[in-house]
């Protein structure tokens, strides 16, 4: 992790003179579950979606416009992400949902295109640091039908991560200022649950992901906005 995240520095430090550098605030709604599995022992746990909400802060640099079709970029921020999952069970025992709340710095490049309307996908890295979590009453053991329970556990698990994040949108230059729509979806590559040993049980699997949407709005620092 340690090379990739100096390379992205490079490429920040690269693109330091920029055309236009526009800070800006967004904010969305997304779905969000989590993969709980073990590698050696078949699970019967059944995750579903849990609604939420993120929002924050970013820049984003668009270098020198070149003669290509496709130009590239770079973006940075601070996020706010609620994440988490809801499980089911086969008898009446109510429904478990674990929220974890996160704040998420993530890197990416993108590439865009168009006039007016700047049509972009994006792609990169993102660390995450988790901030607070919100777990509901631990089912009856006894009234599970058969199924698996597990849950985040402060005394075991691990509040650091990191993952990856695909978006893709559009964004608009206006005399007001500059709006960004963006539909994303982000995977975490490391797991919130330290299983310890693969001998034990406790899922040594445990991924959360995301599918979702935010809007934003930019000023412009400087440089000469695009037509």
């Amino acid at each position: 992790m340690r090379k990739i995240w100096q390379v992205c520095l490079v490429l920040l430090v690269n693109v330091g003179v920029a055309q236009t550098t526009y800070v800006g605030v967004k904010a969305g709604g997304h779905a969000s579950s989590t993969f709980i599995e073990h590698t050696i022992f078949n699970l019967n746990l059944n995750s579903t979606f849990l609604p939420g909400v993120n929002g924050g802060v970013f820049v984003k640099y668009l270098p020198k416009k070149g003669k290509s079709f496709l130009n590239s970029g770079i973006q940075f921020g601070v996020n706010y992400i609620q994440k988490g999952w809801k499980q089911t069970f086969l008898t009446n025992e109510p429904t478990y949902t674990a929220r974890m709340n996160y704040l998420e710095v993530p890197f990416e490049g993108f590439g865009y295109f168009g006039g007016k309307n700047k049509y972009f996908v994006s792609a990169g890295l993102y660390m995450e640091f988790l901030l607070s979590t919100e777990l509901d009453s631990e089912p009856n053991s006894n009234n599970l039908g058969g199924a698996d329970f597990y849950t985040y556990d402060e005394s075991r698990d691990r509040d650091i991560g990191y993952g990856a994040r695909l978006g893709g949108g559009m964004f608009r230059d206006l005399s007001i200022g500059t709006f960004q729509l963006e539909g994303f979806f982000s995977y975490s590559f490391s797991n919130f649950i330290n299983a310890g040993d693969l001998t034990t049980e406790t899922p040594d699997i445990s991924n959360h992901w995301m599918l979702g949407f935010t809007v934003g709005y930019m000023i412009s620092l400087g440089g000469d906005k695009e037509e």
